[in-house]
């Protein structure tokens, strides 16, 4: 009975996308660094537009005193803050189309195409005014919440998450789409929104909370094994694991992107579940 188990759960991995996403970065281990490569750099450009928008532009002291009145500071500051963003925005794009197009390069030849540059530079924009709404509304909902019963908070952390994860997932579709040739921001939306409420993503939303649930068990009982040495090594120990987590986190980012590409290809193309020759 339990060998059967196993065999059942043996050939439903062999029978995967997650073995076909692994597979793809076993055999393209040089497109593997060079997506992180192209994201590292597009980490250190985010961090130089920082630093150069905070020497170039005027703090808000400066700004109030050049300006005649609150309308014109404010005027002022939404325009800053817009070239600012578009600015991050535009750079994202431009590199997470290469990105993508190398994850397709996973799959099969393929060419870069910078014609979808715009399609590309638009969708994300549409991702940034939603997730700029999600957190504008988590704001305002957590002045809301204060003085109120904690099984109402509850209820509103368990549907910020459902949204939240509907918006990743999202997120990964419509940029997958996208790199499949769909040139029609419209058809690009849709088949992202007609995927995302298919839930046939459940396998990697399973594969991240099991990687989190193992990563925290490994990180509790190391708590408890080296507790003494953590006291005495505590910055140390917080800087270490703040490091870990965020590679952790990358690196299941990373693989999402190159699964929910494999699943968009197999949803749209009619793909059959078959990936043991892959």
């Amino acid at each position: 009975m339990l060998n059967n188990f196993f065999n059942y759960l043996k050939d439903k991995y062999l029978n995967s996308l997650l073995r076909k996403s692994f597979n793809a970065i076993k055999k393209s281990p040089l497109l593997l660094l060079y997506i992180i490569f192209l994201d590292m750099v597009f980490l250190g450009l985010f961090y130089l537009f920082n630093y150069l928008f905070k020497k170039i532009i005027p703090d808000a002291s400066d700004i109030t005193r050049y300006a005649n009145s609150q309308t014109t500071f404010i005027i002022l500051l939404v325009i800053l803050s817009l070239i600012y963003f578009l600015l991050i925005i535009l750079t994202y794009s431009f590199f997470n189309l290469i990105v993508m197009g190398n994850i397709r390069k996973m799959s099969e030849k393929y060419v870069h195409r910078f014609v979808l540059f715009k399609n590309m530079f638009i969708l994300n924009l549409l991702l940034f005014f939603i997730f700029f709404l999600f957190v504008s509304l988590l704001n305002y909902l957590g002045s809301f919440l204060i003085g109120k019963p904690v099984w109402l908070l509850y209820i509103i952390v368990i549907i910020s998450l459902i949204v939240l994860m509907f918006i990743y997932v999202f997120y990964h579709f419509s940029n997958a789409i996208l790199i499949l040739n769909y040139n029609k921001l419209r058809d690009i939306i849709k088949k992202s929104f007609q995927n995302t409420i298919s839930f046939s993503y459940w396998g990697i939303i399973s594969f991240n909370i099991f990687v989190v649930i193992i990563y925290l068990v490994i990180y509790l009982l190391l708590t408890l094994i080296l507790g003494d040495y953590i006291l005495k090594n505590y910055e140390l120990f917080v800087n270490s694991s703040s490091i870990i987590t965020l590679i952790l986190i990358y690196f299941l980012f990373v693989f999402n992107r190159i699964y929910f590409f494999f699943l968009s290809e197999k949803n749209i193309k009619g793909l059959k579940n078959d990936y043991r020759k892959k």
